[in-house]
């Protein structure tokens, strides 16, 4: 007589915990191999990184070391793939006068979405106290996570630091992590005056009236002769507008991130008059589309607007800054190429 086939109890387990262990296997983290060290002669900063990963220097800015070459595009845009990997940047900002540090980590943030970001802590780096962000997210191949310290040696400079890591191999990653970040040496510069001007007093820079005319992947615009515009990363697309010569707190700057998630422009404005610290809005339009925007002072004498607005997935947020005593001599330049705006 025929009897049915049946599994034992054990026999189940045994092929559940098989099942479940394939389906919940990690990636790997990136190998590390040795640390070298960087250093940087005309910022003064200097960090251990691992000598196997793929460097992106630009001497007196910054430093930047990724896990392999496939995973730099995917840091670019921050989006789905299965490409996973890390990297590790060392970046140093001349300061000229006071700054706002709660400016400095919003202007950073890579996601809209608040919840995403601990609160920040105080800790310690180089001997003086540092500011750190912790920061996670879900992505379709496991969890993102990512630390980002802030810090000043003196005045002169602020120092940034990032560790951030795909695939849910932060963890795996974060002793060598460690490591680098006990490394460290914050940024500070030395000055070497040199008299240009044969004692005459220096001219003050002004926006060229000519417009030369910038084509992105994500929006077009024009912009004045004599700025340069240089893409910054972060976001689908991140491009700077500073005058060349110029003041280092009058400039342009249009991000563009993905909305797919949040594409309602008056609950991104209400969240980002709490991160900005605006009590009010005002309605604007940005390349045909409906925007808004909020007017603050990140540090004093330095006004600034940011504009947004949302076309299909895409928040386009645009930020003009200028020296509040010259406004006159930048607003209404900064607000002609704001009017130039083509949101593709």
């Amino acid at each position: 007589m025929n009897r049915p086939f049946r599994l034992s109890a054990a026999l189940v387990a045994a092929f559940m915990a098989i099942f479940v262990s394939a389906c919940g296997k990690k990636a790997e983290a990136p190998p590390i191999a040795d640390l070298d060290t960087y250093e940087d002669k005309s910022m003064n900063f200097s960090i251990k990184f691992p000598k196997n990963w793929k460097a992106a220097v630009e001497a007196g800015k910054r430093a930047e070391y990724y896990s392999d070459d496939k995973i730099m595009q995917r840091f670019r845009e921050y989006n789905e793939s299965e490409i996973t990997g890390a990297k590790m940047v060392i970046m140093a900002n001349k300061l000229e006068g006071p700054v706002s540090l709660d400016s400095i980590i919003e202007a950073t943030k890579i996601f809209q979405d608040a919840s995403v970001y601990a609160a920040p802590e105080k800790v310690q780096i180089d001997g003086v106290e540092a500011t750190r962000l912790k920061y996670a997210y879900k992505y379709g191949d496991g969890e993102f996570k990512g630390e980002r310290y802030f810090a000043m040696k003196d005045s002169t400079a602020m120092t940034i630091i990032e560790f951030e890591s795909f695939g849910g191999t932060f963890d795996q990653l974060h002793p060598k992590f460690e490591e680098m970040l006990k490394s460290v040496k914050l940024a500070y510069y030395k000055a070497v005056v040199k008299d240009t001007t044969g004692g005459k007093p220096a001219e003050v820079f002004k926006p060229a009236e000519g417009l030369a005319s910038f084509d992105g992947k994500n929006f077009s615009m024009q912009y004045p002769t004599n700025f340069s515009g240089k893409s910054t990363g972060g976001g689908l697309e991140t491009v700077e507008f500073k005058g060349i010569g110029g003041p280092a707190d009058c400039i342009m700057n249009v991000t563009v991130t993905d909305a797919s998630k949040q594409n309602n422009l008056d609950r991104i404005i209400e969240q980002n008059k709490k991160l900005y610290k605006a009590s009010a809005s005002s309605p604007a339009k940005l390349g045909g589309e409906t925007a808004a925007f909020i007017e603050d002072s990140p540090v004093k004498d330095v006004r600034r607007r940011t504009y947004f607005a949302v076309k299909g997935n895409k928040l386009y947020k645009v930020t003009l800054q200028w020296f509040k005593p010259e406004q006159e001599i930048f607003l209404p330049t900064f607000e002609k190429c704001l009017g130039s705006i083509s949101l593709k």
